[in-house]
Formats: C-alpha cells, sequence, structure tokens
C-alpha cells in the first residue's frame, strides 16, 4: 500500500470514528429529551398522588380522634351516679383535647343523648346536651321527649337506659378540594349503660 492509500485509509478511519461518536451524542441526547418529556408530563400526576396520601392521611387521623372522642365521652359519662351541666362541660371540653394537634372548636360538636324505655312503652329521649364546639347540626338520634331513632338497629329493654354521644366534624382536607377526599360531615356515634344508676334526670 502507498504512502497516499495509507494516509487515505487513516483518515476514512478516523471519520468513520467521528461520525460513531456524533451518532452516539444524538442518541444519548435524544433518550435525555424523551425522559425530560416524560417528567413533565407525569409530574403533575406525582403532585397529585402526593398531596392525596397526604390528604388520606389526615382523614384517617381526624376519623380516628373522632372515634376516641365519642367511645370517651360516653365512657366518662357512664361513670357518675348523677351528672350536673358542669360536670358534662368540663367532660366535653377534656375530650376536645383528643382532637389535637387538629382544631375542634370551629369544626366539631358533641350532642350526649339520655334516652331510657319505661315499662311497656316506647324509649324517650329524656335530655340531651350539646357542646365542644360551634359546628351547627342537629341529633340524628332525634329531640328531647321524643321517641329516639336509636343507631344499628338497637333495641330496649324495659327499664333500660343509655347514654348516646355522637361527633360531628367537617372534614376540610388539607390539600385538595375536589374528588375523594373534598370537604365533608363525619359523624361517629357511641353507646353505653351507666354504670352506677340510671341517668334520667336533666342534668342542671
Amino acid at each position: 500500500m502507498s504512502l497516499i492509500e495509507n494516509l487515505r485509509a487513516r483518515l476514512r478511519s478516523a471519520l468513520r470514528g467521528v461520525t460513531n461518536a456524533k451518532t452516539l451524542r444524538s442518541r444519548r441526547d435524544r433518550r435525555r429529551g424523551v425522559a425530560a418529556l416524560e417528567f413533565a408530563l407525569t409530574l403533575p400526576i406525582w403532585i397529585t398522588l402526593l398531596l392525596g396520601a397526604g390528604d388520606a392521611t389526615y382523614y384517617i387521623l381526624v376519623n380516628e380522634k373522632c372515634d376516641r372522642i365519642a367511645y370517651s365521652v360516653t365512657d366518662i359519662v357512664t361513670q357518675y351516679q348523677s351528672i350536673t351541666r358542669a360536670n358534662l362541660n368540663d367532660i366535653i371540653k377534656a375530650s376536645g383535647q383528643l382532637m389535637q394537634p387538629f382544631s375542634f372548636t370551629n369544626n366539631g360538636l358533641v350532642i350526649v343523648s339520655s334516652v331510657y324505655k319505661p315499662a311497656g312503652r316506647l324509649p324517650v329521649i329524656e335530655w340531651q346536651y350539646s357542646g365542644g364546639g360551634t359546628l351547627v347540626k342537629q341529633s340524628v338520634i332525634g329531640v328531647t321527649g321524643g321517641v329516639p331513632t336509636l343507631p344499628n338497629g338497637l333495641t330496649l329493654n324495659d327499664n333500660d337506659n343509655v347514654i348516646i354521644s355522637e361527633v360531628f366534624y367537617n372534614f376540610i382536607p388539607l390539600f385538595l378540594s375536589e374528588g375523594l377526599f373534598a370537604d365533608k360531615s363525619l359523624y361517629r356515634v357511641a353507646i353505653y349503660k351507666p354504670r352506677i344508676s340510671l341517668l334520667i334526670n336533666t342534668p342542671t
């Protein structure tokens, strides 16, 4: 092979190397561009999922705290031999702390009802108390002096007395205001029998 042919061969080899390098760089750039585009397109989905997970966790926590308030209030009230409005005020105020670190005062309400069934007659709501927050709600059980709508198909025997605590809470999502975790009213109820004596006298 002459010197000129040898130079030409080396030149062609060098050119092929440059072309291959450019091709590889071009492919890498295209792959990076596609990855960046995919990330940009899916970013809103990932953000929505992240915020939704935060609201879901918040929703679960608030539900658990509402359950705890309902059962705690009912449990404490039924341990009294007789109860006053001052007692109920203290109980509801203390139970509201169970919602911490979330606010119960502005978004919640507790309604306590005493239901009694006289022998041979229909059950009646002897008295009701509401407090703990400024939320405006009506009892699902009924009104004082009326026949109660007892939850879960509950029936009472003659001379039975039960204390029913209803907890209402206005759930407001932290992040997403539409869809599964939009604003909604939570409701929890707990029912206990008095431990010591009937609690049918209206608290004063």
